[in-house]
């Protein structure tokens, strides 16, 4: 990751509370200004929230004592090599705001507006989910039968499901189906799409192993695209239809996101609506994107106001308030959680505050959403990069702080000082939980040390104030503790052991 630029200072803060949601106003001479297009949404009294959190986005780490330096969502995405983020934010159950933004230096590619659509990724998961829970409660299907009734032309192969104990709906939504873990990588757009059956048996051609049950149903929480592409297939055979066509009816167009969309690929009529998928490098990907089969898993093409639609249906759901999602089924998904999680969503209880977060990433897409049940306070983005997770943080961190929400809170610290020839010393080669190779390199022009993933990904660390010897990447949180007793070639990450490799020379001298 790249060290985070920081340009903005916020100056004069007056708390004021609006409704439910708290905010912290401030002069709007610092806004980013750029014309909205009448295709997004700005609610009346929304505009000085909005100035917040344009241009008030904030580190996960907040340095005690010091003065906090704040960015704008236009230096971030420049920053971050990022093209275009497509954004709403929910209040009390209502987008207040939804708008799209570009990166001036990628604007030549492409003009997009609040109808474009990004790839959702992995937010498809809980969008099929909620059309299956639909089509329970109509008895249209039955989410704890066992799959294999409903499935025409694949047998699942035998593992270690049982006549007892089978794979079903249910599991497979929740991610408890015992079927092998993993997500998918799409196709090229010039490549033709294999099918379902092609993709569940892993026949020539497909670039993800066939499916098996490696586990007992319902003993292990383990995420499973290829669960969701079993659900796929059944839901198309009990249809008889094609799984764009039942999502439409069963979950798109009741829930209002008409410009949603899971066929693969996209029809021609759509190419003008796509935000074309970036890589790391800022390179467009072949094409402009990856097509993905498993439409249940990974298919749908959609935007932060559509997608804040489906959220709030779920908030209304359960208020007891939604004419699709009725109160029980929405309260019964819940009392499910296995883990902090349930069906996908991460499951956040902070006193009486109930909330839902779920995250995506296809290739060169970043996608993100989460929302309280309790007030209906939340926020959605779609972000066509592959760069798109550090900005995704900062945009939650940043709401929460401007809107009052209970979760994704700052991590206060103080800083601390190493001496350079400390810093010097933990340079070398890791191998982190016996595993995986890490590195540890010393920076001379700006005297830190930075942590160096398989990846290519760099964590730049700032001494911490600790019981060992503590670094914090201030954009993320990760921490990074090395273990004085073990005269510091050790370290901690994630509650892991990273033990220091011994050079050549080292082996040498014995």
């Amino acid at each position: 990751m790249k060290s985070l630029v920081k340009n903005i200072i916020f100056q004069s803060f007056i708390l004021i509370i609006v409704g439910s949601c708290s905010f912290q106003s401030k002069d709007s001479k610092d806004a980013i200004t750029h014309k909205v297009n009448a295709d997004c949404i700005n609610q009346k009294d929304s505009i000085e929230r909005k100035i917040q959190l344009e241009s008030g986005i904030r580190e996960q780490v907040k340095f005690l004592g010091e003065s906090e330096n704040l960015s704008s969502i236009k230096d971030k995405m420049s920053e971050y090599n990022i093209p275009a983020l497509s954004l709403a934010v929910i209040c009390q159950g209502k987008i207040e705001w939804a708008d799209i933004y570009q990166n001036a230096n990628f604007s030549e590619e492409q003009k997009l507006d609040c109808k474009s659509i990004f790839q959702a990724a992995s937010l498809s998961k809980p969008v099929t989910f909620l059309a299956a829970v639909r089509m329970h409660a109509a008895g249209e299907i039955d989410l704890d039968k066992n799959i294999q009734n409903y499935l025409k032309d694949f047998v699942l192969p035998q593992g270690k499901q049982t006549a007892e104990n089978p794979v079903t709906f249910r599991n497979i939504f929740s991610h408890t189906s015992g079927i092998i873990s993993g997500g998918y990588e799409g196709y090229a757009n010039n490549l033709t799409l294999p099918s379902d059956l092609d993709v569940l048996r892993g026949s020539e051609g497909v670039n993800s192993p066939a499916i098996e049950v490696i586990t007992p149903p319902n003993e292990t929480l383990a995420y499973s695209g290829g669960g969701y592409t079993l659900a796929e297939l059944a839901l198309q055979d009990i249809y008889n239809d094609e799984f764009s066509n039942i999502m439409k009816k069963w979950i798109l167009e009741p829930a209002g996101m008409k410009h949603s969309e899971f066929t693969q690929p996209l029809l021609a009529s759509k190419s003008n609506q796509e935000a074309k998928g970036y890589t790391q490098l800022g390179d467009v990907l072949d094409g402009g994107w990856r097509n993905y089969p498993e439409q249940a898993a990974a298919g749908l093409w959609s935007n932060a106001i559509d997608m804040a639609k489906f959220l709030i249906e779920i908030y209304k759901g359960y208020q007891g308030k939604s004419s699709i999602f009725s109160q029980s089924d929405i309260k019964t998904i819940l009392s499910h959680e296995r883990d902090g999680h349930v069906y996908g969503f991460i499951l956040n209880r902070s006193g009486n505050d109930i909330s839902i977060t779920h995250y995506g990433g296809n290739a060169g897409y970043s996608t993100g959403m989460t929302l309280s049940l309790t007030s209906g306070n939340g926020l959605v983005y779609l972000i066509n990069s592959d760069n798109g997770r550090a900005l995704s943080n900062e945009l939650l961190l940043s709401a929460s702080q401007i809107y009052n929400w209970k979760q994704f809170k700052q991590t206060d610290v103080h800083r601390d000082e190493v001496s350079t020839d400390v810093l010097k010393e933990l340079s070398g080669e890791y191998k982190w939980n016996n595993q995986i190779d890490l590195s540890i390199k010393f920076d001379e022009n700006n005297d830190l040390i930075a942590l160096y993933f398989p990846n290519g990904d760099e964590y730049k660390l700032t001494p911490i104030r600790g019981d060992k010897l503590d670094f914090i990447h201030p954009n993320t949180g990760v921490k990074v503790s090395f273990i004085k007793d073990d005269n510091l070639r050790s370290f901690n990450l994630y509650g892991q052991t990273a033990v220091k490799l011994k050079l050549k020379t080292d082996a040498n001298k014995k």
